[in-house]
Parts: C-alpha cells; sequence; structure tokens
C-alpha cells in the first residue's frame, strides 16, 4: 500500500514559469485527499522563498512545509559538521536558507583560507576566476560540498547546464571528492523520508530524472515512477538499461495510480 509521495518540482509540477499539463490538478487531489506529500527540489539558482513564489504564480498552491530543498539540507550539514566560513558558488540570495555561516564570495579582494567550498547553481556566474578560486581553497585543504550534481535541466528555451559539470571540474583539479547533499544522496532521500513519516516501502519517488530522481530512491526501497515531462528524453530512455516500477506522461497520470493504491 502507498502511504506517500515524494516529487521532483522543476520537471515535475512546472517548468517555470508554465504549469504542466495536469500537474496543478494533481496537487490539487492530493491536498484535498489528505494524502501525504513533500516536493524535493535540487534547485540552488533561487532560495525557497522564490520557489514557493513561483509556484504560486503557476496556479499551485503548495506550503512551505511541504518542500524540501536541497539548499535547506546543505546548510544543515555545514552546522552539523562545524563549516562555518564557506567559499560561496551560489547565488547570493540562497544565504537566507544557510543561516548561521560566513559566506567569502571569490571576487572578494582578499578572500583568505574557508572550511569548506559549497557548490550550487551559478549558471553563468561560473566564470575562469570564480571557479580558480574555488580551485585554490580546495588545494589549500577546504572540503567540497555539493548541493547537487545534475548535468543539465529543462526550461523553457531548451536543456541548460546544470552545476553537476563544474563540480566534477573542481573534484577533477583540486583531486578531490564532493560530497553531494541533495539527491541521489541517500541522506536527502532519508531526511524527506523522515519528514513524511514513513518507511521508504510505504513511499513513491516521482522525478523526470532516471538517474538523479528515481533509481537513487528505487535503490533504497521506495516505489519510482518516471514522467515523461521536464527533462525526459524517449531516446535516452530506450537506449538505457534501468526501467522505473511505473513509467507514466506526467504527474497527473502518475497521481491517479498513486491515490488509486493509497492508504484506504
Amino acid at each position: 500500500m502507498i502511504r506517500g509521495l515524494l516529487s521532483d518540482v522543476h520537471g515535475v509540477l512546472y517548468v517555470h514559469p508554465d504549469a504542466l499539463p495536469g500537474s496543478v490538478v494533481a496537487v490539487r487531489r492530493l491536498t484535498e485527499a489528505g494524502f501525504p506529500h513533500l516536493f524535493i527540489t535540487n534547485s540552488s539558482l533561487h532560495p525557497k522563498s522564490w520557489i514557493l513564489g513561483s509556484l504560486r504564480e503557476a496556479g499551485f498552491t503548495v506550503a512551505s512545509e511541504h518542500v524540501l530543498t536541497a539548499v535547506e539540507a546543505a546548510g544543515d550539514h555545514l552546522i552539523e559538521r562545524g563549516y562555518r566560513r564557506v567559499g560561496w558558488l551560489c547565488a547570493a540570495s540562497l544565504l537566507e536558507d544557510v543561516p548561521g555561516v560566513e559566506a567569502v564570495f571569490p571576487g572578494g579582494r582578499h578572500p583568505g583560507p574557508v572550511d569548506v567550498v559549497l557548490v550550487g547553481d551559478l549558471g553563468p556566474g561560473f566564470t575562469y576566476e570564480v571557479l580558480n578560486q574555488a580551485f585554490r581553497w580546495l588545494h589549500e585543504g577546504a572540503r567540497l560540498v555539493a548541493v547537487a550534481r545534475n548535468r543539465y535541466y529543462q526550461t523553457g528555451k531548451g536543456l541548460v547546464l546544470d552545476s553537476g559539470p563544474f563540480v566534477r571540474l573542481l573534484e577533477y583539479a583540486g583531486e578531490t571528492e564532493a560530497w553531494v547533499v541533495g539527491k541521489p544522496s541517500p541522506a536527502f532521500f532519508q531526511a524527506a523520508l523522515r519528514r513524511l513519516g514513513f518507511s521508504p516501502e510505504d513511499v513513491v519517488m516521482v522525478g523526470d530524472d532516471l538517474e538523479a530522481d528515481v533509481l537513487p530512491a528505487m535503490e533504497l526501497g521506495l516505489h519510482g515512477v518516471l514522467v515523461r515531462t521536464g527533462k525526459f528524453r524517449e531516446h535516452r530512455y530506450k537506449a538505457g538499461e534501468h526501467r522505473p516500477d511505473r513509467l507514466v506522461a506526467n504527474l497527473g497520470e502518475a497521481v491517479e495510480w498513486i491515490l488509486s493504491r493509497g492508504r484506504g
């Protein structure tokens, strides 16, 4: 029996700024049914407040407690391990989601040493100068922490690079391995399960990314549902070796299936 739902945000609910077909109604059905759900996202281009606002503008009614971001998880990770002085390869606005740390920006005249380098999605801010300063911090002994390592994501104008390629660059140059906080990290899924209060076998994970969303969840014992929206590409899916528990057109179809097998 399925008792709870985890879902990605971008590519499943919407491709900013527009809601995907059926997704607004699907979220409303979950809410009206009182079905436990949590939306989890690796997005690190904007803070949680912006994500919630953009969802409202797209027509969704989603409460803050129903969204868990990898940036929030990154903040918890840094504080728990005593990392206070942070080389900040993230948008400055994300500081509102990571209280209690001192952000050191690569563009400063005298950045000095840091405890850790945190990498989010800087988009065009990933310049040579910024990456080179991060490289220097790593060679001075800083740890490397990545909000996520997704390769790319879908926008209204097409696919764009995510932070993953730049994380890989810094791993190679810094001769280190990043600690990844968001999906596909088991710790992130486990934090989401604790929020829901259910065991893995009672929960479905819905995503548009087989590698980062669905398969890692299935490895932990969750049910995995892949949607044909967002970054999903038919040719890549057919060429791959792995399959989800269920392949559906969109979130609406996923919710229809989940509620039919729900708590009862």
